[in-house]
């Protein structure tokens, strides 16, 4: 018993220092929520992608017109995205309440969408996103 309590502590370590590092589903690269820039548009969705897992930023994302201006919209992991009853259509035209982020491509990460009566939940009013870590 006495050699096993080593390996055990060793092999929880292991478990959770990935955890930890992950800093709760966002790598380095990706960009933060920023209540400050936080914008409310009327847009026109033109794309709807999915971005694979194994890249920053990974999930369901909206290339949308708001104005003359094209915005990439980040929602969030596609699991996540596909438990709401929610889905979208070229030429559907949504409210998107999100944090503008300047970067090569002028970018929001969506907080909350509203389609006619429908309203989905994405971030709290911090930023900080309501699917679980590491989705």
């Amino acid at each position: 018993m006495i050699f096993r309590l080593p390996i055990l502590l060793l092999i929880l370590a292991a478990l959770l220092v990935p955890r930890a590092a992950s800093g709760g589903g966002t790598s380095p690269q990706d960009p933060k929520y920023d209540p400050a820039t936080t914008v409310d548009l009327t847009v026109v969705v033109v794309e709807i992608r999915e971005v694979a897992r194994s890249t920053a930023m990974h999930g369901i994302h909206l290339t949308v017109e708001a104005g003359r201006e094209s915005l990439d919209v980040y929602l969030g992991p596609v699991e996540f995205m596909k438990s709401f009853d929610f889905s979208f259509s070229k030429g559907d035209r949504i409210q998107i309440l999100g944090s503008r982020i300047k970067s090569a491509t002028n970018l929001v990460l969506a907080r909350e969408i509203h389609r006619q009566s429908q309203t989905v939940y994405l971030r709290d009013s911090s930023g900080a996103p309501y699917w679980p870590p590491g989705s």
